[in-house]
């Protein structure tokens, strides 16, 4: 037998015996319980017995004050008849409590043989009952010796000699289930103690050989191995160093298109949102919206995944400027937050003051840089508030600010929000969390235009994150 399949029969038996003393563990604390709650039934049996016992004395002593000094203690007796019987309602449900306690045939034989002796004491006390209202009858019409005659052979005298002895016999029984038990529950946990320990051992020699034959099995592979690994480290490493250069090529790629692609994706699920709250006449149109809002997920899930993928480091992309009105890219990207802040009741609110300025831009990209801050805004905003998107122009730049009502930046994160992948101190809180990688990529897009990005706080609370763009030639046209 070669050393693995020695290994492998030592673990299977390893597995085997800790198997087996989980099982033996399971069972005992399952016992444990089980004798618990056996011995808290008996045990509240036990009591509502010693109960019983002193409401029948009550009673007695009751139905003598009425004989011996006249009516007036009657409603004394009222209230220890009340009390005789909620305290029989009380053992009956007791004893049937214990009863679901019990695990066999065996065990109920004497159970049910207290819920007899129960339904005996109960048409004792009703017999001894009716002949105290006979008694007391008796006495009210003035008949003493038949009261006296009635109370002493009919009631006191059945109380101690025939009520008595069976709750005697009772509260002995019960006594007796409890040393009975707890006698049980000493010998079973003893048991249960040797075999856990007897299978622990067991576990314990069989896991020590299990390492004395892995010991020797690694210190015989050991050479091999290294030799081995000494091979492959040099063809990893001229390996890595080709992935490295083609992983810095396209990871910002990868970065970049994920988060330029997961708002139109946005867009399109809130525009399906949009069409699903409406009153669709044709249930084909219904179906078709559902169908593109749960690829629109689908999607957004996938580029998570890539955004995840992707790294810091990479070249520059693509930049193709055109001169275009400010104004334009603004409103552009204006129409499509109102899309993104729907859902959360946010209103995004567009002031243009700049005139009609021209700059030197690349359309799609700049209009990216301003979704991020938007999609940023929308995400900070508490819902019922809204987001000002303002444009300006100075002497030589343009000036576009996005301004929410959130609750601003703090001054531990502002030096770092433009960091790829550094997410703030309070972005666990929000429903929709990123990888702290969008303000990075609008900086780079702001920089490539020759402009400048910041992120401050507000004069009246919120953020207010600003871009300066430098003026096409010829300004306004």
């Amino acid at each position: 037998m070669t050393v693995r399949w020695r290994i492998v029969g030592l673990a299977l038996a390893s597995l085997v015996s800790i198997v087996a003393m989980t099982g033996v563990m399971a069972y005992g604390l399952w016992l444990a319980d089980h004798f618990v709650q056996r011995i808290d039934a008996v045990h509240r049996r036990f009591e509502v017995i010693a109960e019983l016992d002193g409401r029948a004395n009550a009673y007695a002593k009751q139905v003598a004050s009425v004989l011996l000094l006249g009516r007036a203690e009657m409603p004394a007796v009222q209230t220890a008849r009340i009390d005789m019987e909620r305290t029989f309602a009380r053992l009956s449900r007791a004893t049937r409590d214990e009863l679901t306690t019990l695990g066999g045939i065996a065990e109920m034989v004497p159970e049910l043989e207290q819920l007899e002796d129960v339904r005996r004491m109960i048409e004792l006390y009703h017999a001894i009952d009716a002949s105290a209202a006979r008694a007391l009858a008796a006495a009210r019409d003035g008949n003493t010796a038949e009261a006296t005659r009635l109370y002493g052979r009919d009631v006191a005298f059945r109380l101690a000699n025939e009520l008595q002895p069976l709750i005697d016999r009772a509260l002995a029984e019960e006594r007796n289930e409890v040393a009975a038990e707890l006698k049980q529950v000493q010998q079973t946990q003893g048991t249960i103690l040797v075999v856990a320990g007897i299978l622990a051992l067991l576990s314990l020699a069989v896991l020590s050989l299990l390492g004395v034959l892995l010991y020797r099995a690694v210190r015989r592979s050991g050479e091999r191995l290294e030799a081995e690994i000494e091979t492959r480290t040099s063809e990893l490493r001229d390996a890595n160093a080709r992935l490295r250069a083609v992983d810095v090529r396209r990871t910002q790629f990868l970065a970049d298109v994920s988060h330029e692609l997961r708002t139109p994706l946005t867009v399109l699920r809130g525009e399906a949102d949009v069409a699903l709250r409406g009153q669709p006449e044709i249930n084909d149109l219904r179906q078709s919206l559902e169908r593109i809002r749960g690829q629109a997920v689908d999607m957004s899930g996938l580029l998570d995944d890539l955004i995840a993928f992707a790294r810091t480091d990479a070249e520059s992309q693509q930049h193709l400027p055109a001169d275009i009105r400010l104004d334009e890219i603004v409103g552009a990207a204006a129409e499509e937050a109102q899309v993104l802040a729907e859902p959360r009741e946010v209103s995004v609110i567009t002031e243009l003051s700049d005139n009609g300025v021209h700059v030197d831009a690349d359309f799609r990209r700049l209009k990216q840089a301003l979704m991020i801050g938007l999609d940023n805004a929308v995400k900070h905003s508490p819902p019922g508030s809204r987001i000002t998107i303002s444009s300006s122009r100075g002497a030589a730049s343009a000036t576009v600010a996005i301004a929410d009502q959130g609750p601003g930046v703090s001054d531990e994160d502002r030096p770092r929000v433009f960091e790829r992948f550094y997410r703030g101190h309070g972005e666990g809180d929000l429903e929709t969390q990123g990888l702290g990688i969008g303000l990075a990529i609008a900086k780079d897009i702001v920089e490539r235009h020759g402009g400048s990005i910041r992120l401050d706080n507000g004069a009246d609370g919120g953020a207010v994150l600003t871009l300066e763009l430098p003026l096409a030639k010829g300004g306004a046209r």
